[in-house]
């Protein structure tokens, strides 16, 4: 046993002889170069990965509903990046022109995911004349919030300059949908087109478009540029499709006869269904209300339905529904 383990020590010795013999013969030679030892020589480079890191996202609920003495647009308030929800509590509904503004009603335009705590209702007339409007952002945080702010900054800018100018809501859609062609053409196409999906609503004593005078005014615009004219209401972002149906069980010409609480219970349902079925959508229903007196804004728990009056108006639609059925 023992000569056995001997045989085999002396053959792997053998072995090892043999070996740096030919390295050593090799080195000297020339044959074979140097070995390496420098530190570079372990580096390890990894292989690049493309950056897949995802924009924050407002993938959303937007509601707009005219009634008879303005309009009710409603927002929840979830924003994300990828699947991570990056802020429950954001302001997708910004105050562009107001008639009435509220210290406490805008988001900061700079943020456009969130905003500190509403804590105020103290209102300070503002020399704007007769036209309110208000913008509801999908798409993407960043490009929607620009141009909000290019919007806004655009038409203060104007008043300034002349102060008795006061513009239709035609005008500030018309304004947005320039900015999202003019953006487009000017981008490369690595970085593509504005991801914004807008309703651009309020109130305003002008004509436009047909829409009508002394009214509120409903303007929908597509990521490409396009603007349509809203006659009764529209819905946008990712829970939209969830809601068209139900809208479409409604009776158009009565929505523009509801009065302010009804209007205003119907907004803050649709969005509940939303909130219950989008996985894009969720935290809080905001409710912004325009009319001839300027912009109220209004914020609601979907897990409460004992507020707004909405018991009575959510058994009115239903049994609306039950009948048609």
């Amino acid at each position: 046993m023992l000569s056995r383990r001997r045989s085999v020590r002396l053959g792997q010795f053998s072995l090892a002889i043999i070996l740096w013999t030919t390295l050593h013969t090799e080195w000297a030679s020339g044959t074979r170069g140097s070995p390496d030892f420098t530190p570079s020589s372990y580096q390890f480079t990894l292989p690049k990965i493309p950056f897949t890191g995802a924009p924050i996202d407002m993938g959303t609920t937007l509601v707009a509903i005219k009634y008879s003495g303005g309009v009710v647009l409603g927002a929840d308030t979830r924003t994300s990046t990828g699947g991570y929800v990056s802020n429950k509590l954001a302001y997708k509904i910004n105050i562009l022109l107001s008639t009435t503004s509220s210290s406490n009603n805008n988001s900061n335009l700079l943020d456009g995911t969130e905003s500190s705590p509403q804590t105020s209702t103290t209102t300070t007339t503002t020399p704007l004349g007769t036209t309110s409007c208000v913008l509801c952002r999908s798409g993407s945080a960043a490009d929607t919030q620009w141009v909000a702010t290019q919007t806004r900054h655009k038409f203060l800018t104007r008043q300034l300059e002349r102060p008795t100018y006061v513009p239709s809501i035609s005008q500030i859609a018309h304004y947005i949908r320039h900015l999202l062609r003019q953006t487009k053409q000017q981008v490369s196409s690595s970085s593509g087109p504005l991801q914004a999906s807008l309703i651009c609503a309020g109130y305003d004593d002008q004509d436009g478009c047909g829409s009508g005078s002394g009214s509120g005014k409903i303007y929908a615009i597509t990521p490409g540029g396009s603007l349509l004219v809203e006659d009764h209401f529209c819905v946008s972002g990712s829970g939209s499709t969830l809601l068209l149906g139900y809208l479409d069980s409604l009776d158009p010409s009565e929505l523009t006869s509801y009065n302010k609480d009804e209007a205003v219970a119907l907004v803050t349902k649709l969005l509940r269904l939303s909130i219950a079925r989008d996985g894009s959508s969720g935290g809080l229903v905001r409710i912004v209300v325009v009319n001839k007196e300027g912009v109220e804004e209004l914020t609601v728990n979907p897990d409460d339905t004992s507020k707004l009056g909405e018991k009575n108006f959510v058994a009115k639609l239903e049994g609306f529904v039950d009948a048609t059925q």
